[in-house]
């Protein structure tokens, strides 16, 4: 099942132009079998999600995309706050530990010129001095604003720390939209199967070809 992630929509992110209604259909015109709404520090209510669902009879899910006081992003699923103020990376893991739910590292090495740079190991040097990383449950390996060297080096660093990929656009605009995704071994339909096939790790990210 091909599920891009990381989506933002002008209903909840004030940088989106981008309605919800236009990303529904934008994916389901590229192929995609379902949508993740990840809204900056905002969580969509579970009503709405049906609805648009429901609507469009095509699976939307729903997931948070908070910032964290040790820099970076990171994806959150299963816990749908909205936040308020910049949380560090230990509350916001106590949080999802007791909702049940899934933290995803979103773009890691996003500022980084990764395309110029050839030595993974000292670029990773200084990504893991973010204390993020033992916190999280997967990283974002294939993000559609990065670079092709960014995603490579997540995906070696996913490697590296014998954790799971996930990809998603980051989609702002349509034009954006299912330029990388997350493929899910199994069929999901609702959220509690959403949060269970993350925990499972049946999942990776990708590449996409549109339409394909």
């Amino acid at each position: 099942m091909k599920i891009d992630l990381h989506v933002h929509t002008n209903r909840l992110s004030p940088d989106s132009i981008m309605s919800p209604e236009e990303a529904i259909e934008t994916a389901i015109n590229a192929g995609l079998q379902g949508i993740c709404f990840t809204e900056h520090d905002r969580a969509w209510e579970m009503a709405e999600i049906e609805d648009l669902s429901s609507k469009y009879n095509f699976p939307v899910f729903r997931g948070v995309e908070v910032m964290v006081k040790e820099g970076g992003e990171i994806l959150v699923f299963g816990l749908n706050v909205n936040f308020k103020t910049v949380i560090d990376i230990q509350t916001l893991r106590n949080m999802v530990l007791s909702a049940n739910g899934f933290m995803i590292v979103a773009h890691p090495f996003r500022g980084f010129p990764c395309d110029a740079i050839t030595e993974f190991d000292k670029a990773a040097e200084t990504v893991l001095k973010r204390p993020v990383f033992d916190k999280i449950d997967a990283i974002e390996g294939y993000n559609g604003h990065n670079l092709t060297g960014n995603n490579i080096f997540a995906c070696q660093l996913a490697d590296r720390l014998g954790l799971p990929t996930s990809g998603g656009s980051d989609a702002h605009f349509k034009n954006e939209l299912g330029k990388c995704v997350t493929i899910f071994e199994n069929t999901i339909h609702t959220e509690m199967e959403f949060i269970q096939e993350l925990k499972s790790g049946r999942f990776c990210g990708s590449k996409n070809n549109l339409g394909k």
